[in-house]
């Protein structure tokens, strides 16, 4: 069974994910997080398929989060709006987002799991 992670700080857009990723997924475990702090205290327990997180990508990979999912080559993405530019090189989801735009996400996330930097 594949468990992803939402790290959101709104729960309406993390319930929206969630729902998104089940019906790609409908055996799915989704976890839901409001702090970075207490994702890094599930991957002590879990390894999740992938971490969807809604925040600047910038300076992302330096911080213990970042750190922790490049060493576990965890893929990850990034929330953001359509014209977001600042992420090159990393995987965005664009928001508003979609049933679609999710199964999208989460097959590219596939693709690139096991492998460094993603």
């Amino acid at each position: 069974m594949n468990s992803y992670f939402i790290l959101e700080q709104e729960q309406v857009v993390a319930d929206d994910m969630a729902h998104a990723i089940r019906a790609h997924d409908p055996t799915a475990i989704v976890r839901l997080f409001r702090a970075a702090e207490d994702v890094l205290l599930a991957l002590q327990f879990t390894t999740p398929k992938a971490v969807l997180v809604h925040r600047d990508p910038s300076g992302f990979h330096g911080t213990a989060l970042g750190q922790a999912l490049h060493a576990g080559c965890i893929p990850h993405a990034f929330l953001g709006t359509a014209r977001d530019d600042g992420a090159k090189g990393m995987e965005m989801l664009a928001s508003p987002f979609s049933e679609t735009t999710v199964a999208t996400l989460l097959r590219r996330l596939s693709r690139s799991a096991g492998k460094p930097g993603r």
